[in-house]
Order: structure tokens, then sequence, then C-alpha cells
């Protein structure tokens, strides 16, 4: 697999600002009266998890990249060979996820079974070899989430 540190760390420090915005917002948010986590702690501890990954990510890749001092090569390889197909598939199916949990379509399982197995398949280039074991992937993930959270946790799925 090709490492690609300039888009790694662009990635990665996009997906930290809009969880730092996240974790902005829940630090108001009331205290749970039904759930026993509450409505707050979840999504504080989840945007601090993914702060401190990407953060780990920019500086291991931020240290690939100037310890090699090829900066402009890098760029170069990086953004003039590559496809916008597979970030393209990945927004709009994302947004199709989104609306879709919005609009109730179905259950957050089977809705999530689809959305992982359609991207699982997307991002191996949809081999047919890869199929089955995205659709495994995809209902271990989907389904173990769905009951995790509506049994462990006691918290509310959309749908």
């Amino acid at each position: 697999m090709q490492k690609n540190p300039i888009t790694q760390i662009l990635v990665c420090g996009f997906v930290a600002l809009i969880c730092l915005v996240f974790l902005i917002n829940a630090w108001s948010l009331p205290p749970g009266t039904f759930e026993p986590l509450g409505s707050g702690p979840v999504p504080l501890v989840t945007a601090a998890i993914v702060i401190i990954c990407c953060l780990v990510i920019i500086i291991g890749q931020a240290r690939i990249l100037f310890r090699g001092g090829q900066i402009e090569r890098q760029f170069r390889m990086e953004f003039m060979t590559r496809s916008p197909y597979g970030p393209l598939v990945t927004l709009g199916l994302t947004v199709v996820y989104v609306t879709a949990l919005d609009l109730k379509v179905a259950s957050f399982g089977i809705i999530t079974c689809v959305f992982l197995t359609i991207l699982i398949s997307a991002l191996e280039n949809f081999r047919l070899k890869s199929l089955l074991p995205a659709f495994i992937v995809a209902v271990i993930v989907s389904f173990g989430v769905e009951y995790m959270f509506t049994n462990v946790f006691v918290v509310d799925l959309p749908a």
C-alpha cells in the first residue's frame, strides 16, 4: 500500500477540527436522566479519542515527510496521479447513509450493514472476491454496534 503522508496529515487535521467542534459543543450537554452514561460523556470521550488518534498519525506522518526532505516530490506524487473517485464515492455514500438514517428507511443495523458493505467494496475497487469478507465485516460491526448501544449503553439509535 502506497503511503501518502500529505493526504494523511490533511485528512487527519480536518477530522480533528471537526471533532474539536463536537468536543466544544458536548461540554454544554446536560447530564442524562434515563441513560446511565448520559448524553455528554459519549461524544466527549469519542471526540477526544479521535483527536488523539489523529494527532498521533499527524506527528508520525510529519516526521516521515520532513525526515526525507522531499516534500515537493511527495506533493507531486500524491496529487498528480491520483483518481478522485474513491473520496467522491465515500462522500456520496456517507450523505446517502445519513439521509437514510434520518428518514428512518430501515433499522440502524440494516442501514449500517448496507453502507459498510458498499463502502468496503468500494475501497477494494468492487472486486468480487472482496464482497463476502466485506459483507461479513459489515454484519458483525453493524449489528454488534446496534446491540452494544441499545442493550449495554442503553442509548437510542436512529430508526
